[in-house]
């Protein structure tokens, strides 16, 4: 693994999640930033989660939760299966940009005493209108305390 293109694991954590998924996970599927491995964490789902999700290639590395748990809980479980520097978590409902993970890996390299980039959240109605939420604000630690 390359200092330049670190693996980022991708925790994807779904609940009966069919409606959006396939879109959430090609919306990781279309990033420019490609050294990624993603953690389906199925919790418990009945409905066609499971199929939606095995249907992805072998950079998708499912695993079923027998019993419905805490989202916290269900995310510190898939958290023990990652094997990248970068941890990212997207909803089952979400959608990323397509310049999201290059852009956050990149701001990473730039000042290693970094431990959390976030970015912008566009807001997507049922009727489509949009509303684009954001902090003005930049806030980079001095030091690597928190």
């Amino acid at each position: 693994m390359s200092r330049k293109t670190p693996l980022v694991s991708i925790i994807i954590n779904c609940y009966n999640g069919e409606k959006y998924l396939a879109e959430a996970i090609n919306s990781i599927y279309s990033q420019t930033y490609k050294n990624w491995e993603i953690i389906f964490w199925d919790n418990a789902s009945i409905d066609r989660s499971a199929s939606i999700a095995k249907s992805y290639d072998k950079k998708l590395k499912y695993y079923y939760s027998k019993s419905t748990t805490t989202l916290s809980y269900a995310r510190s479980q898939a958290v023990k299966k990652t094997k990248g520097i970068y941890l990212s978590f997207l909803d089952c409902d979400d959608l990323w940009q397509k310049d999201k993970l290059e852009k956050q890996v990149n701001i990473f390299l730039k000042d290693e005493s970094l431990a959390v980039v976030y970015g912008l959240t566009e807001i997507i109605y049922n009727d489509n209108k949009k509303n684009l939420n954001y902090s003005s604000k930049i806030i980079i630690p001095k030091s690597n305390k928190l």
